[in-house]
């Protein structure tokens, strides 16, 4: 019986120090996280203000940033991922040439994408909605948000390794005057308040850019200025080494994999929902609203989780000791999850009210948040397993084939004939779409407990 205790008390990480580490890192990613996910939320609202159909076009509009931004945070975790473990063993010259690497890659990346959506706004939106009203809306919002592209995916780069030397304060410090900034000023320009020119939903896409520039502006200041530990200048993002470049893609072509392959999928989800009815889209996205908002909560877990076991992994920790905290993230997801879920179902019908919503609208956004409340557990394992644990330990083919077999063969074909073939409810077409969910962490614990994830990068 003792031997038996024993092992359980050593499944888990027992020191409290390490729970209230995740906590500090955690907190200023959610207040930033918050803070990003809150302005598309009034945005939202005060388009819903003019009318319901510019709410509907700037969040199918939403979809394509939604997608680079994923691939974008592809391209960071990445790079994250290898400065965490060298961080771990405090070699900071490496670091410097990551923080490089990364920038370059992912500002062509971003001013390829810029380029495509600029020019061709019109047939992006019909990927995600066949309104005609709501695809020339949306093509308007498009051709001025695609210059937030370049400054947002360089920012989301710095955010990233500024994480993984476990510099979290500027995240939320930065956005701290950015996001409120970008609310002034899409309230002025939706609006035409203080003399500004009314632009309705143009107006939120003029804020968002100017906003994300002074973002990039406020990062770079600390970056290169401000922070002492690392010690980067300007004249350091020229620098280059081959090596560490083939690191970088070698760790982070499969997490862009995973991430373009999980992002085109969830906003296929949300294509074969715009192609069914305005008013499922509506609810469908204030619905979708408050799980980004309590995602905030479990993003931020996630990236301190990452951190965690990345430098524990670097600094050559035992895999005894690597096994009980992956084994205690997947429990800090689950928990995480069945808080978000419960709190879902508690504020979903005030939130619901926020909105000025036709009464199917309303009605249709409430039972889409019960959908989403009993997904959250598996969401929660989901994240601090499949994508925090396995991508800190190297392991990004994990998640990019698990998404292929389940999302891509299983749930969105599934989904796709039980709305348009079957002619099934818009909540049995939700349902089969999120359990995808269920699968990717259920494949995530397994392969956590096989432990054959575990590669210490720095060394290879």
């Amino acid at each position: 019986m003792n031997i038996g205790g024993k092992e359980k008390r050593e499944l888990f990480v027992a020191r409290t120090s390490f729970y209230k580490n995740i906590l500090i890192l955690a907190l200023p990613i959610i207040l930033q996280q918050f803070l990003r996910v809150s302005v598309d939320t009034l945005d939202s609202i005060m388009l819903g203000q003019i009318d319901q159909i510019q709410m509907s076009a700037v969040s199918q509009a939403q979809q394509i940033f939604f997608v680079f931004y994923t691939v974008c945070n592809g391209f960071a975790v990445g790079c994250c991922v290898l400065i965490s473990q060298y961080w771990g063993k405090r070699e900071l010259e490496p670091i410097k040439t990551l923080f490089a690497v990364g920038v370059r890659y992912i500002a062509v990346f971003a001013l390829i994408i810029a380029a495509v959506v600029i020019g061709w706004p019109d047939k992006v939106m019909r990927i995600y909605s066949s309104d005609p009203e709501l695809i020339a809306l949306g093509a308007s919002y498009l051709r001025i948000a695609a210059l937030m592209y370049l400054p947002c995916a360089v920012s989301s780069m710095l955010f990233a390794c500024c994480r993984g030397i476990e510099q979290m304060k500027v995240s939320f410090t930065t956005n701290a005057i950015s996001y409120p900034l970008n609310v002034v000023l899409d309230y002025c320009f939706i609006f035409g308040a203080f003399g500004f020119p009314e632009l309705g939903i143009r107006g939120a896409a003029c804020g968002a850019v100017i906003a994300r520039l002074v973002e990039l502006g406020v990062l770079c200041r600390f970056v290169f200025f401000k922070e002492k530990s690392l010690g980067l200048s300007l004249k350091d993002m020229g620098r280059r080494d081959k090596k560490l470049s083939r690191d970088f893609l070698r760790v982070g072509t499969p997490i862009v994999a995973h991430e373009m392959i999980w992002s085109t999928g969830t906003t296929a989800g949300s294509s074969i929902t715009g192609q069914m009815s305005t008013v499922i889209v509506t609810g469908y996205n204030v619905a979708n609203v408050l799980y980004q908002l309590m995602a905030c909560m479990m993003n931020g877990i996630l990236h301190a989780c990452s951190v965690t076991i990345g430098k524990t992994i670097g600094a050559g920790h035992s895999r005894d000791r690597i096994r009980q905290e992956a084994y205690s993230m997947v429990l800090i997801g689950c928990t995480g999850g069945v808080i978000l879920g419960i709190l879902t179902l508690c504020v979903g019908s005030a939130f619901v009210g926020i909105y000025d919503l036709t009464p199917d609208a309303a009605e249709y956004a409430r039972w889409f948040m019960v959908i989403f409340a009993m997904i959250w557990p598996f969401s929660g394992m989901e994240m601090t397993g499949m994508i925090a644990t396995l991508r800190a330990g190297g392991d990004g083919k994990t998640g990019f084939i698990t998404d292929i077999f389940t999302m891509w063969l299983i749930t969105i074909p599934l989904a796709a004939v039980s709305a348009f073939v079957l002619d099934l409810s818009p909540y049995v077409v939700i349902s089969i779409i999120k359990f995808n969910i269920v699968l990717e962490a259920l494949v995530g614990i397994v392969r956590i407990r096989s432990m054959k994830w575990v590669r210490n990068l720095t060394s290879v």
